[in-house]
């Protein structure tokens, strides 16, 4: 598996190409190229986020970068890179080196008929959910660099009378720097074929996937799947199907059963703003749900979600994007800027103006070595003013193994189930036209089955930026960060100052 790692990377890179090629050529609306670089020092009181023997510590983080958003023919999507260089003054953990990546691209490699999806992300990821929750520039032992890739290649078309078809290829994968446990590598392949008939709908699916996780064994699953659909208008859409799944995620032993799944599924969509859908499915692992919401007003945007179901892949979702703060704004000027490039350019320039930082809601997963039963519940609010902007996030989730009498290396071996829970708070308000104030405020649980494993974090971060420049921009930010973790109680107190400038 691990020659697939090198092939996907190299097909990244050659998938992107077309992207990179052209960020010499004249800046056009279908695509924009930013370089940047920026300069970060931090103060802190304690480094290493432990209760007693607090160090403190200087650091200076030099991160050049660059922005590449297309919306073309040929190639539609984004590449965000960071490079940071981080100097510890104190030498509290020693000098490194970080990457970030997020990169989605849809290619269209053979004139609308075959395509390639290709997405990655480097991040900094928790490999215990019971550990200190800490950003990037602290020295924190329960922090791993980790890679996520995603290369699939697909054709899709349509047969004689209207039966449309799609076949895919998907190759996955997941590697922690520093910690084994998350290291994963998937493949499988899907097809599906539907046609529409008046307002019915027929089609039917099957998948195959295989993962194999570094630290822990090899899981294979394969799905058929029939579904029929009736749209009685153009608000109400109801669905039915009914199918077969075989998987070896119940037995200790590998060996595989057959189980069958029957689900129901309602869409209404009563405007353009507004959309909610929700699903039920009876499946081998019991009952499945799926629920969303989401309603867009001028000013205004609400998501919802609630979600229960098995991940084969946890560490290797490939969520890429330009932060969580950018697609909420995203989302919400989707219909007045239709153009991609157009409106990344103008949610950027906005946030920068309003002194809002785009990913300040992402939320951190933490490291397993094997499949999983999820429950997930998200709401995210998105309210703008003239001068002010407004933000409230919050998650919950709960994961429990598939199998109780596995020892694997991650949190399972000694809990059967973890609870998290995140609830943060971010305000931004426009003192003058280039400086911003902002206050934020989070708290993040965790919770096992032990009294030990018991985990909450509060942040409170203070702040104002201004431009300093057409393209430059600094900041100053004050954090105070208390934990009451059963086993390590700490508390920190930090400055960050941050230049940024824009090429």
């Amino acid at each position: 598996m691990k020659r697939w790692h090198r092939w996907c990377c190299g097909a990244a890179v050659a998938a992107l190409g077309p992207v990179w090629a052209q960020s010499d050529a004249p800046q056009q609306a279908s695509l924009w190229v930013e370089p940047r670089v920026g300069l970060r020092v931090t103060a802190t009181d304690n480094a290493r986020l432990q209760a007693g023997q607090q160090q403190g510590e200087q650091t200076f983080e030099v991160t050049p970068g660059v922005r590449v958003v297309a919306n073309q023919a040929r190639v539609k999507g984004f590449f965000d890179y960071n490079l940071s260089g981080l100097y510890r003054m104190q030498d509290t953990g020693g000098d490194n080196l970080q990457h970030r990546l997020n990169t989605s691209a849809q290619i269209n490699a053979i004139d609308n008929w075959a395509y390639v999806d290709v997405a990655g992300t480097v991040s900094q990821q928790l490999i215990s959910a019971f550990g200190p929750v800490a950003g990037s520039s602290t020295t924190n032992a329960n922090q791993a660099q980790t890679t996520t890739y995603r290369v699939s290649p697909y054709v899709r078309g349509q047969f004689p009378y209207n039966v449309n078809y799609e076949a895919r290829y998907n190759v996955q994968g997941t590697k922690a720097k520093s910690s084994a446990r998350g290291d994963s590598d998937t493949q499988g392949w899907s097809g599906r074929i539907s046609r529409q008939v008046g307002s019915a709908g027929l089609s039917l699916s099957a998948d195959q996937q295989e993962v194999d996780y570094e630290s822990g064994r090899k899981a294979e699953s394969s799905t058929v799947t029939g579904r029929l659909s009736y749209a009685w208008s153009p608000q109400w859409i109801t669905g039915l199907s009914i199918g077969q799944e075989t998987n070896d995620l119940l037995t200790p032993d590998n060996s595989k059963k057959t189980y069958s799944n029957y689900g129901v599924d309602l869409t209404w969509r009563p405007s353009d703003r507004t959309t909610l859908s929700a699903g039920l499915s009876d499946r081998y692992f019991g009952t499945g749900h799926n629920l969303s919401l989401s309603h867009r007003a001028a000013r205004v945007l609400v998501q919802v979600s609630d979600v229960r179901d098995v991940s084969t892949s946890p560490n290797a979702s490939v969520d890429a994007t330009l932060g969580t703060v950018f697609s909420l704004f995203d989302a919400l000027y989707q219909t007045a800027i239709p153009d991609d490039v157009e409106r990344a350019q103008f949610v950027l320039a906005l946030l920068e103006k309003n002194g809002v930082p785009a990913d300040y809601l992402v939320s951190q997963s933490f490291l397993v070595s094997q499949a999983t039963l999820q429950r997930r519940q998200q709401l995210s609010v998105l309210m703008t003013a003239r001068r002010g902007t407004f933000t409230v996030s919050y998650a919950r989730g709960q994961s429990s193994r598939l199998l109780n009498n596995l020892t694997l290396g991650d949190d399972f071996d000694s809990t059967s189930r973890i609870k998290t829970d995140t609830l943060s708070f971010l305000y931004a308000h426009r003192l003058t036209p280039v400086t911003s104030a902002n206050a934020s405020y989070a708290i993040q649980r965790s919770e096992g089955d032990l009294d030990t494993q018991r985990n909450s974090q509060y942040t409170l971060t203070l702040g104002i930026s201004t431009q300093l420049g057409r393209r430059t921009s600094g900041s100053v930010q004050v954090r105070r960060l208390h934990s009451t973790s059963g086993l390590n109680p700490y508390s920190e107190n930090a400055l960050v100052g941050n230049i940024l400038h824009r090429f």
